[in-house]
């Protein structure tokens, strides 16, 4: 039992944040439990999950011991993960983690099914961008409710963004403070405003990205290029598609309903997620993606201009 005292968590949700969480869960020690909907779902995220547990016993074995994971301590999580397709079988986890797409009135439901079924637990939010408050009023126990902002790639990303709701107790908060240094992870606390305190930053930084390119300033992987001069490991547009388009556009929409204009998404931003390119997960956005790989320009944006 580590710092936080908990034994079992539950994460719903396998896509690209909820597979992470539930890995990293796993490599810490924990019992860990995936829930989703979809079968298909879990199969994929299981492989994903197995893939980056490959990676890292390979960064293990050509480092000598000094990165990574050994072959063993892979076994060891793979064994700790179970899957399910009802929210039942999560009632027995000491804390859950909701790791399902952007949308308030998806969340608000799995919150209020939870607490349906009897949950009385401390559940946490992944949203990047959602009231935390809102969301806790759902699950009708705002004292054991706040919001834990994993940041992507989970297992080698170490920030977590932890947001208090209007009413989340303290021991709540002390708890998932303390998860987060059993995961191997930082806390960065924020309040609960629009955006939180890392897409507040984020969100015009991408924004302005992408009107270098619409404007023909520069290229997609020249701006990118820019912001390694900063000392960034993977440049704004690069990121963007990692983390989803779709999602990008309703973090800026959320912003600037509380905020104006100022965050509102570029024109460039919005037609990519018309036409479907929502970035790694869709295969193309503004790169084209291979298995979670970038394997070039994407060449509609390659020749978007805004003159």
């Amino acid at each position: 039992m580590g710092e936080s005292g908990l034994n079992k968590i539950g994460v719903i949700g396998i896509g690209t944040m909820g597979n992470g969480i539930a890995q990293v869960a796993a490599q810490s020690g924990f019992e860990t439990v995936v829930m989703d909907v979809d079968t298909s779902a879990l199969e994929r995220g299981l492989d994903a999950i197995s893939r980056s547990l490959d990676r890292l016993v390979k960064a293990f074995e050509n480092s000598g011991g000094e990165k990574g994971i050994d072959g063993e301590a892979k076994d060891a999580a793979v064994a700790r993960l179970t899957t399910t397709t009802s929210e039942k079988d999560l009632l027995d986890c000491d804390l859950i983690v909701e790791a399902v797409p952007e949308i308030p009135d998806l969340k608000e439901k799995i919150n209020r099914k939870l607490a349906e079924l009897g949950y009385e637990k401390i559940l946490v939010s992944n949203t990047s961008g959602i009231s935390i408050t809102r969301l806790a009023a759902a699950y009708g126990k705002p004292e054991k409710f706040m919001g834990m902002h994993f940041m992507n790639p989970v297992p080698m990303q170490k920030g977590v963004e932890i947001i208090r709701g209007l009413a989340t107790s303290d021991e709540t908060y002390d708890t998932v403070v303390a998860l987060c240094h059993d995961l191997g992870k930082i806390e960065i606390p924020a309040e609960d405003k629009a955006g939180f305190a890392i897409n507040r930053m984020f969100v015009p930084f991408v924004n302005e990205a992408i009107r270098v390119v619409e404007e023909g300033i520069a290229a997609v992987d020249d701006v990118d290029k820019c912001t390694y001069c900063l000392g960034h490991k993977m440049g704004p547009l690069m990121t963007a598609d990692y983390v989803g388009l779709d999602t990008m556009v309703f973090i800026c929409q959320v912003i600037e309903e509380e905020f104006g204009s100022f965050y509102k998404p570029s024109p460039l931003l919005k037609r990519l997620v018309e036409s479907g390119q929502l970035g790694a997960k869709t295969g193309s956005g503004f790169y084209v993606w291979e298995k979670y790989k970038p394997v070039g320009v994407n060449p509609e944006v390659a020749r978007y201009r805004i003159k």
